[in-house]
Formats: C-alpha cells, sequence, structure tokens
C-alpha cells in the first residue's frame, strides 16, 4: 500500500491595502526568522538574509547585498557586515511532496508489518543551530560538536563551512540567515511488527500469537537537527524548529489469545 500527495498554495491577496506583509517567529535571543506574504509567492516563503559562506582569507562570515548601479541595475556583492545585507525571498518550507507505504510479509507462522512515512523538498529553519552552533557568540551555548561534514575556519586559505570562532563572537555570523535553512526531506520507518502465531489445537487454544512492535525506530534525513517533522508550537511559524523532543521511540511486547 502506498500514498502520496501534495499541497500548492498562493497568496492571492492581503488585507486591505498592503501589499506585502513580513512575519517573524519570535523563537529566542538569537533573532526571529521571518517570511514574506505578497501575491503570487507561496505562504510559507523564506524572507532572509542570504548565506555567502566563510571568507577564506580572515575566517569572517559572508552575506549578499544588493547594489543598485548608476543606470538602476541590481547586482549581489558580498559582505562581512551584517547590517549591510539586505533580505530576500530563498526558498520556501513547503515540501515538494509526501506521502508513506506500508507493507506485510507472511512466511510460515510468522507475520511481519511495516510502515514507512516521507517528505521530499521543502526547507526547514533550525533555529536550535542558531544558538548553539553560534561560533561562540554565547559563552554558555557552546556544546553544539560540528557533525562530519561541516569543518571549522583556523587559517588562512581555509575553505570552510563555519566562521573562525571567538568568544563573545561580535560577528553577528549567528543572526538570522539562510545559513540556517536546511532541506526537510527524510524517510521515517514509523512503525515496524514481527509476530508468531503458535499452533495450539491440542491445548483447546484455537490461536496465540506473540508478537513485538517499535515505533519510530529509524529516521533517514540530512537535516542535523533531532527531527525534520516539526510538531505544532503555538505562536510559531511553521518551519522553525527550537529545542523540541523528537518523536518518542516506543516498543511494545504482547500477545494474542483465541479459544
Amino acid at each position: 500500500n502506498a500514498n502520496i500527495g501534495l499541497n500548492r498554495n498562493e497568496v492571492s491577496k492581503l488585507y486591505g491595502e498592503e501589499t506585502q506583509m513580513i512575519i517573524g517567529d519570535g523563537s529566542g535571543i538569537a533573532g526571529s526568522a521571518q517570511k514574506l506574504l505578497k501575491p503570487g509567492l507561496d505562504s510559507d516563503s523564506w524572507y532572509l538574509r542570504e548565506w555567502a559562506g566563510v571568507n577564506p582569507a580572515n575566517g569572517a562570515p559572508q552575506w549578499y547585498k544588493t547594489v543598485k548601479g548608476a543606470n538602476g541595475e541590481e547586482t549581489r556583492e558580498l559582505t562581512s557586515n551584517y547590517a549591510e545585507a539586505n533580505s530576500v525571498v530563498i526558498d520556501a518550507y513547503t515540501p515538494d511532496f509526501f506521502g508513506g507505504f506500508s507493507t506485510d510479509l507472511f512466511w510460515k507462522e510468522f507475520d511481519l508489518s511495516a510502515v514507512f512515512g516521507f517528505s521530499v523538498g521543502g526547507k526547514i529553519y533550525n533555529y536550535s543551530r542558531q544558538e548553539y552552533d553560534a561560533d561562540g557568540a554565547y559563552s554558555d551555548r557552546n556544546q553544539m560538536k560540528l557533525i562530519s561534514s561541516w569543518n571549522r575556519w583556523e587559517k588562512e586559505g581555509d575553505i570552510a563551512t563555519h566562521p573562525v570562532a571567538a568568544y563573545n563572537n561580535p560577528s553577528n555570523s549567528n543572526k538570522v540567515s539562510s545559513r540556517y535553512l536546511e532541506d526537510g526531506t527524510y524517510l521515517k520507518l514509523r512503525s515496524v511488527s514481527l509476530g508468531y502465531n503458535v499452533p495450539l489445537n491440542d491445548y483447546f487454544i484455537s490461536n496465540l500469537r506473540l508478537f513485538v512492535t517499535g515505533e519510530n525506530l529509524l529516521t533517514f534525513t540530512k537535516y542535523s537537527g533531532v527531527d525534520p517533522e516539526i510538531p505544532p508550537i503555538n505562536n510559531k511559524v511553521s518551519g522553525v524548529t527550537t529545542a523540541v523532543y523528537p518523536s518518542t521511540r516506543k516498543f511494545l511486547f504482547g500477545f494474542n489469545l483465541t479459544f
């Protein structure tokens, strides 16, 4: 069994004479990720300063800024001054498609069933990283370790994913930007159950089935946070992850007895 679905949305009109609205999530001390509501756009469109990586010469953070020429033409240039960078529409939280599939297998007295769920596309704003992957900006929030595909700038010429770290880092490298946007694609093993039917006809029992079931056992994703499947959070913009617990992993052992 399988199912697949998708949602497509577009802002058609705003209240009154408004031509656009910027909304924030109010997450915490590191700043608020923003979305832009504007006719023609997806209602979950991110509106952020665009991260441009790390300057290999000095390890400084970089963003893009829009510069207008003498004839009004616009170009994008690099800056290490966060205040100079301007916000632009960058992707959306809405996934490309999502769904699930299940299977039931039988062999002799054994039965096996499994249920999977998936989502493809869509960008998650990882606010937890903004606080705990902050390049030293907060002296009490330096516990996060870099994952294997990340590296920290240490010397001139380094091509790094993370800027130079400094105590109480004043560079604004952890301020709101597309640096903390991550792919929300995932595949989850939501549940799996293995059973065994014990033949006991000689004991006035028509069937005894022993089983073990597990829920939320595996998640395959490139997302660096604890869970790419984000639970609803009051007063927060959808698609922003804070310090929440992941889906609970459960195990159940039991039996079904039929006389």
